[in-house]
């Protein structure tokens, strides 16, 4: 038995083929789909930005140079509740979705077709049995398709809440960076005006002595505040590695998460594909259930011809039952065994019938097979009365049905052979 064919001019195991290899295709197809880059901020004192610089660092952090001067006690902490999720969402995730919930669409719309051509070679164009293969087939790509966009929705919320907490860390580092470094500057400020203040009132009182010592001692706050723009530059710079290696581990976990969705993509359709070659299955197990049907049928028939048979060869007791009955006498009631040793009469007997007698004989066994021979003596000297003249009255007509049915051959010889043997022959 053939495989069953598709509408497309293949067979059922030839798209299931096609669906793996579209799978393939869309995995690389699915390639454009890159989650959103992310970028360190940069991080530097206010003081020292040039406009520019101030502009673009409150783009990236949301810090104005008024919120970096401020103390750290009054800092502003964003939070991920009151976060506007959607300016973080990736812009290709409708995309992806839509290709992939089309790609699909085409394998259930292929295998479809397939089922509507094998149910109507099997006659059940229609039916109740390809309702249900389609409402599978339809469900299980339904389902493919919602497991594709939650997959795809849930990953872009996920990298959407990752960027966006990635963010706000970066502002409140940068914010927390600029308070510091703005109160730091304030207390070297006012040191520095406390000391000029003494040196000036020293000055003033004539204390050369002071004056000079408080000339030191602003060379000491001046060389503080030197350290002090070193250690906050330092700061900077490792804060600013710390973002850029924060951002790059965020990228690749992106890439991870798109290549997993592709991944799932291209899973989905290869089970269609599975479920393709399933449905081809179970419609060849079918076929194998009606082709057996068919044989139960044609050995009815061929039952049929032989309990026939067995009615022509009966119809001659059966028509000699009537008068038999209304003599007296049932045939078949008893079997006699006769034994007899054929004499010159019977030889003659048998001779001169030879031409015109044993025409169903000859038919089963063949004119050139000595057996038919056998038999005509056991008809001639020892069957009965009853079947020896419905012998010759039917039996011409008999062996033309023989002839038109050969298989009849077997189911009369085993009798013949019986009789035969009955009366010594081997």
């Amino acid at each position: 038995m053939g495989a069953a064919a598709g509408a497309g001019g293949g067979n059922i195991f030839q798209q299931s083929a096609g669906a793996m290899g579209q799978a393939q295709r869309t995995l690389g197809g699915l390639a454009q789909f890159q989650p959103s880059p992310m970028q360190a901020a940069t991080v530097g004192p206010a003081a020292t930005m040039t406009p520019a610089q101030l502009a673009a660092a409150e783009r990236m952090q949301g810090v104005s140079a008024v919120q970096a001067a401020q103390a750290p006690d009054q800092i502003a902490v964003n939070q991920l509740a009151t976060t506007d999720m959607q300016q973080y969402m990736s812009p290709y995730t409708q995309q992806v979705i839509e290709a992939g919930q089309s790609d699909i669409e085409r394998q259930r719309q292929m295998a479809s077709e397939n089922l509507a051509a094998q149910a109507q070679r099997a006659g059940a164009f229609g039916g109740s049995r390809q309702a249900v293969q389609e409402g599978v087939l339809a469900g299980e790509a339904a389902r493919q398709a919602a497991q594709l966009s939650a997959q795809q929705r849930q990953a872009g919320f996920q990298q959407a809440q990752q960027a966006a907490q990635y963010d706000i860390g970066q502002t409140q580092a940068a914010r927390t960076l600029a308070s510091q470094q703005g109160f730091q500057a304030e207390q070297l400020g006012q040191q520095a005006r406390e000391a000029a203040a003494a040196r000036e009132q020293a000055a003033r009182a004539g204390n050369m002595q002071a004056a000079n010592q408080f000339a030191i001692q602003q060379a000491q706050f001046e060389q503080q505040a030197g350290q002090a723009n070193m250690q906050a530059e330092n700061a900077m710079r490792q804060l600013q590695a710390q973002l850029t290696q924060q951002a790059n581990q965020a990228n690749f976990g992106g890439q991870f998460q798109g290549a997993g969705v592709r991944q799932s993509a291209a899973g989905g359709l290869a089970g269609l594909g599975q479920q393709g070659f399933n449905i081809g299955s179970q419609i060849q197990q079918q076929q194998a259930q009606q082709g057996l049907l068919q044989q139960g049928l044609q050995q009815a028939l061929i039952d049929a011809a032989r309990g026939q048979y067995a009615g022509f060869t009966g119809a001659p007791a059966a028509s000699l039952s009537a008068p038999l009955a209304a003599l007296g006498a049932t045939p078949g009631q008893s079997t006699t065994t006769q034994t007899q040793s054929p004499g010159l009469f019977n030889y003659l007997q048998t001779l001169a019938m030879m031409p015109s007698f044993c025409w169903v004989a000859r038919e089963v066994y063949g004119k050139d097979d000595p057996r038919w021979l056998e038999f005509r003596d056991w008809v001639v000297g020892f069957s009965p009365d009853w079947f020896f003249n419905a012998y010759g009255k039917y039996g011409e007509r008999v062996a033309k049905i023989v002839k038109k049915v050969p298989i009849l051959k077997s189911i009369i010889r085993p009798f013949m052979d019986a009789k035969r043997k009955a009366i010594g022959y081997k």
